[in-house]
């Protein structure tokens, strides 16, 4: 079963946690240091943080 979207689970203003994941697909790492690979990932940081501010003043 799908989950919902959260524009569609959460009220615009209702205050919410959720939680962000590591990795993505594949397990693949979005940041931080990648045990496989031995890469570090921590440029992306600042390119989720800013999509995060982004999304929260929507």
């Amino acid at each position: 079963m799908a989950r919902l979207p959260r524009g569609e689970a959460f009220s615009p203003s209702e205050i919410a946690i959720v939680q962000v994941m590591n990795r993505a697909v594949c397990s693949w790492f979005l940041f931080g240091d990648d045990p496989v690979s031995g890469k570090n990932f921590d440029q992306r940081k600042i390119w989720i943080e800013d999509q995060l501010r982004l999304q929260a003043a929507a």
